[in-house]
Formats: structure tokens, sequence, C-alpha cells
């Protein structure tokens, strides 16, 4: 039983979904305070709250999930990634597809609960991330950029759950502009982030191919 939680941890990435749920559910609780603050709503709602932390949680899991059935024979290179449940052979294609499509449709199901845009961007940076980036990683350094988009969604995500409805009278023209800063901010910082990993990582990253850094020279000036 160790032995499969421990496996499904790492299928998901359960640190890096639990941080994407913590970013997304800050902007909740601030998008909740503005109403509070106008007089829309009496309190937080703290239902939507965790139905955004649980759909949060599945949603990132797929696609985390998909990233790893993916990649499973390019994780068999690298010494960082080589234990992961399918690379290890403890676990099928098979099993991780029925994983991640389940995750996927109830994640959005439930963020989709909370307003339809919440369940859209989540339908997108599931695409986005398994399907767009993870492919370009052996191929352009660009990654890096189509990576940090859904990256940034989680702020973004978050305080557009806050409201019922996008189109009513509790959602001002400001929330527009907090919630694209939500995304700026995080979108900025993800290109550092990459770029710090990539630099440790380069020679393991380099078994499978992946092209993070901006540039090939990057490392011996750093050097």
């Amino acid at each position: 039983m160790k032995q499969v939680i421990s496996d499904f941890s790492k299928l998901i990435k359960f640190r890096l979904s639990f941080t994407v749920v913590f970013s997304a559910s800050i902007s909740f609780l601030i998008g909740q305070k503005m109403q509070v603050g106008r007089g829309h709503i009496p309190s937080i709602d703290w239902g939507n709250w965790g139905i955004l932390i649980a759909g949060g949680f599945l949603v990132t899991a797929a696609a985390n999930c998909f990233n790893e059935i993916i990649e499973k024979d390019l994780d068999k290179l690298m010494s960082r990634t080589k234990d992961r449940p399918m690379p290890a052979g403890r676990m099928t294609t098979g099993q991780g597809l029925i994983l991640g499509v389940f995750m996927a449709f109830l994640g959005t199901w439930l963020l989709g609960h909370l307003n339809l845009e919440t369940g859209l961007l989540s339908v997108f940076s599931i695409l986005l991330y398994a399907f767009a980036y993870t492919p370009l990683k052996r191929k352009s350094p660009i990654a890096v950029f189509v990576g940090a988009i859904p990256g940034a969604l989680p702020p973004l995500i978050g305080y557009l759950a806050a409201f019922g409805s996008l189109k009513s009278e509790m959602f001002y023209a400001i929330d527009y502009n907090i919630a694209v800063i939500l995304f700026l901010i995080q979108f900025v910082w993800q290109f550092p982030h990459f770029w710090a990993i990539a630099w440790v990582l380069d020679d393991d990253y380099k078994k499978a191919g992946f092209r993070l850094l901006p540039t090939k020279n990057v490392i011996k000036q750093l050097r």
C-alpha cells in the first residue's frame, strides 16, 4: 500500500500540484475579499474554496499524468525521473491514462461548477501543458514560454472562480485588470524558475534531449 501511495504521488507530482493549488486558492480569497468589501457577499464562501482546491488539484494532477505518459520513455533516461511509476514498470500507460482522464473530467466538472470560465480555462491548461509544452521541450527553448502560460493560469483561475458569474453585477471592469495582473506576475516568475531548474539539471536533461535554456552557450558562460 505504501508503494501505491508513493507511486500515485510521483505520478501526479504531488508537491508541484500542491503549490499550484495554493496559488489558485490565495487568488480566490482575494476575489472573495473584494466582494465582501463591496458588500456583495456577507463572508467568504469556504465551500466554493474547497471546490476550487479539489478541482484545481485534480486538473493539475491530470496534466502531470498526461505529461508522464507522453514522456515515459524519456523519463527512463534521466536519473531524476527513472523511478516514476511508468518508466520503472510499476504502472502501465493504460492505467495512467485511465487515472488521468478520470481526474481531468472530475476536476473540470468541479471547476465548471463555480463558473463556466474556470472550467474552460482548466481544459485549456491541460491541453497546453500536456500536448504543446511537453512535446516542445525536445524541439526548442520556446517551450519555456509555452509552459509559462499554463503555469500562470492558476492565479487567474482562482480569482475568476471567486465570482459566480463574470456577467453578473458583482464582476467589475477592474476585476479583469486584477485577474490579468495576477496572471502576469506568475507568468514572468516562470522564466527564472524554469531556467534555474534547466541549468542545474542540464546534464540530466541532455540525456532526454530536452532544450529549455535560451541559448546553447548559457551553461559555458555561467561556468
